[in-house]
């Protein structure tokens, strides 16, 4: 095998990532995943306006159809990757995020006088969220395949 050889190889083998990464964002940020991400968000959040025994309640539909989503996400992927630490981290700190912006569009909103200030946050930072996880998915696929074409010009 010739220097060429090995550095052909080692540049497919980049390509070849770069298009795994591409159809895994593609896939798990589509929009049905995404609307369905939303509508569990927005039944946790909104969860809290409601009654006491209420409350709790509508949590368990919502930890069903999240159970159900990663089951036919996990059947159909047609690329499955390893949660990295990197991954892990980002994931977390979306999520501390989308709680700290809850709390002060529902603080925002009740100090506001609105009848339900939880489902109205829930509702704004769901639909923020769908279309912001859209324009993102875009750029994040384009990276994807953009690194692994790019890899053999270094």
């Amino acid at each position: 095998m010739t220097i060429h050889d090995a550095q052909a190889a080692l540049d497919d083998a980049r390509r070849r990532r770069g298009q795994s990464r591409a159809e895994y964002l593609r896939y798990g940020l589509s929009l049905p995943y995404l609307l369905t991400g939303a509508l569990i968000v927005f039944a946790a959040f909104a969860s809290f306006d409601l009654p006491n025994p209420w409350g709790g309640a509508v949590l368990f539909p919502s930890l069903v159809l999240l159970a159900g989503t990663v089951a036919v996400y996990l059947r159909r992927a047609a690329v499955r990757m390893p949660l990295t630490g990197k991954d892990a981290f980002l994931a977390v700190a979306v999520g501390l995020a989308l709680v700290a912006l809850f709390r002060l569009l529902s603080g925002l909103a009740g100090a506001g006088g609105v009848p339900a200030p939880h489902a109205v946050a829930a509702a704004v930072l769901c639909v923020a969220g769908v279309l912001v996880a859209g324009r993102w998915r875009a750029v994040a696929v384009s990276r994807a395949q953009g690194e692994g074409e790019g890899a053999g010009s270094r």
